[in-house]
């Protein structure tokens, strides 16, 4: 039996390995705005964080610029790299058996909205799913907000009731800020050992779907 009734997935390195679109694409930005090239250890930090993050952290940018460079990527991924995704194997296993079991599932991500909708419905997680909010355009929105609107879709679902999975800080974070658990996975982009978490005091960490589905249905 569950021990949650309500889960929330990120999706980048959660649900679907998304790297392929999104390195892409952050390539291709690189190249076109003439910005100094970076290892590749630092290309591979920009998958997962919203692209404004990214920009700001590995190249200072702000302003105008800040909103040009993530207007090239953006507008470079919608136009096909969005898709360059597949579902982590045995993950719609898991979507399936917890929604046999009656656990509510919503998403949660720094994705954009328009693409995080277009691979839900790419790969049908979208059944699975009674919610799905990811940022808008301009980047208002930030993980705390979006785990806020998954928890606020469901009145009747206490906070208590509630776990956030994913793999990286910011997923982390967020779940802390808003009060529900936090279940890590290493097998996606940013924690890559149990230990990497251990700040955040998780629920749980997954080094693969096996271990995820064990750790879900406990």
């Amino acid at each position: 039996m569950p021990k949650y009734k309500l889960v929330i997935w990120d999706v980048d390195g959660t649900l679907l390995d998304t790297s392929p679109g999104l390195l892409a694409s952050t390539r291709y930005m690189i190249e076109t705005l003439g910005l100094p090239k970076i290892p590749e250890d630092v290309l591979e930090s920009f998958v997962g964080p919203r692209i404004q993050d990214s920009l700001d952290r590995v190249y200072g940018l702000t302003g105008d610029e800040l909103k040009e460079a993530a207007a090239v990527f953006r507008d470079h991924y919608k136009e096909g790299d969005v898709l360059k995704a597949e579902p982590y194997p045995g993950i719609e296993e898991v979507l399936q058996k917890l929604s046999d079991a009656g656990v509510k599932m919503a998403v949660a991500t720094n994705k954009r909205q328009d693409f995080t909708d277009s691979l839900m419905q790419k790969f049908g997680f979208d059944k699975y799913l009674s919610c799905v909010f990811g940022t808008d355009p301009a980047g208002k929105y930030v993980k705390t907000d979006l785990i806020n609107m998954c928890v606020g879709y469901f009145p009747d679902i206490d906070r208590s009731e509630a776990v956030m999975i994913g793999d990286s800080a910011y997923d982390a974070k967020a779940a802390l800020e808003v009060g529900v658990d936090f279940m890590g996975v290493t097998y996606g982009f940013d924690f890559k050992k149990p230990e990497d978490m251990v700040e955040y005091d998780p629920v749980g960490a997954a080094k693969d779907i096996k271990e995820l589905k064990e750790l879900l249905m406990k």
